[in-house]
Parts: structure tokens; sequence; C-alpha cells
């Protein structure tokens, strides 16, 4: 059943964020948010999750977000607070926590966090401190805590950000997998050409507004995605027929 967002306004104070927004979310597919700086994005995901207040409607199976308490929606910030203290094996294992309860967890459940963390490269760092990893190594956690939770919708907020390029193919090569799972996955990525390479369907967005929502490769041949980086942008095609989207070089006067 998909996420049906009708008529989606959000205000911070006088500033209008996002603007009578209204929007179909395939469920059980990939959708990616592109747009510049200050498009909205994170805070579409942030009302998504039901964490910020807003105005018009949106219902996950037909229920308004912030009043479905029974949704297993898993959310990876691009800002996370660390925790102090806490191992990369206990992060992980937050995960869990909603299926068994915190430090009740079982054999069944220790041996998935094991299979995540050798998915998303971390076998081997389950004794060191979240706190003092590497930015590329937190998000990679902060994945696999999501992984770990085995939710139904997945929301990303810019995932391969602090990542290595290997890095940000294997993870998103993980994330995909949850699709034949049946997961719904929203992200943000300011790489225009991966949000090609992995989502089903991008939705471009400025200044608070939908411009366009349709299937990536339809979008990323419309002008409506140049128009939303002010056409400073090209898409080339690759001999496989992939394409490859880069920021136009200005022209100095």
């Amino acid at each position: 059943m998909s996420i049906i967002v009708t008529d989606l306004t959000v205000r911070y104070g006088d500033k209008v964020v996002l603007n009578d927004i209204s929007l179909e979310i395939e469920s059980k597919r990939w959708t990616c948010l592109v747009g510049p700086n200050g498009a909205g994005k994170t805070t579409f995901l942030k009302a998504l999750l039901g964490m910020a207040p807003y105005s018009g409607s949106i219902q996950d199976k037909g229920i308004e977000v912030f009043k479905s308490h029974k949704r297993n929606v898993a959310f990876v910030p691009q800002h996370p607070q660390i925790p102090q203290g806490m191992t990369v094996a206990e992060y992980v294992m937050l995960g869990r926590s909603k299926r068994d309860g915190w430090g009740n967890e079982s054999l069944a459940s220790r041996s998935f966090v094991h299979k995540v963390l050798t998915q998303t490269h971390l076998f081997g760092m389950q004794t060191n401190l979240v706190a003092q990893l590497s930015g590329g190594e937190m998000q990679r956690a902060l994945i696999a805590r999501a992984l770990a939770q085995e939710p139904e919708l997945i929301l990303l907020d810019e995932p391969t950000s602090a990542l290595d390029l290997h890095h940000q193919i294997s993870v998103l090569n993980n994330i995909e997998l949850l699709k034949e799972e049946g997961v719904t996955i929203i992200s943000t990525m300011h790489d225009i050409t991966l949000a090609a390479m992995f989502a089903e369907r991008i939705v471009v967005m400025k200044e608070g507004k939908v411009l366009l929502s349709g299937a990536s490769q339809d979008v990323i041949h419309s002008p409506e995605l140049k128009r939303a980086f002010d056409n400073r942008i090209d898409v080339y095609t690759l001999d496989s027929g992939r394409p490859v989207i880069v920021a136009s070089k200005e022209k100095h006067l």
C-alpha cells in the first residue's frame, strides 16, 4: 500500500519549508529525493517520520503517520547524535530492541546482527567505541543499525555522503537487497548519478515544492531536473546506456 501525501505544508515560524506537496510514494520500491540545498528534502523525510509538525495529510497504510505508533520505520540521519561509551556491536544491536527489548536479544537476533556487521564491513570492529569511529565508519554503523531493525520502511538522509566510492556501492547494494524483502526505501541523495543507478523513482524538489516525480530514466532526462539546478548540470549517457550527471563548468569572464 502506497504512502499518500496530500497538500503537505511544513512551516518553521513564518518560513514555509514544504509548500502544498501532493505525492504518491509506491510501496516496496526505492524513491529518491533530489534537489539543491534548501529544497526541503530532509524536512520531507522528517514529516514522513511524523517528527515534523505539518498541515495536510500523510497516510501510510491508510493511517495518518503521527497517529500510527506501530510502524516499523528505520531512519538514517545525516547528522546523528553519537552515543558515548557504546560499542559498535551495542549500537547496531539497538536495531533489535523493538523486537526483543534492550538487553534481552535472542540468539537469532545476535546471529542476524553478526550477518549485518559482515555485510557493512564492520565485523572486526564490534568492540570499537562508536564515538571514536571515522565519519565513513559511523555512517556504515548507522546503516547497519537500520538494517538490523528489519524495517518495513527505511528513510535515509544522504546515506553515502561520508563514504568512499567502494563503500558507497557496497552500502547501496545492501540497501537495494531490502526491496526483495518488501521494504519501501526513501532516500535523499546529492549524487544524482547514484540515485539513477539504484532508485526506481526520483522526486525533484526545489524551494519546498515538487517539480517532478516519475520513473528515474524519465526524470533524469527531463528539463525539470535541470531547472531545479538552475540549468547548471549536464546529463551524459554511457555506451552501456547508464546516465551520468555532472555539474556544468562555469565560464569565467
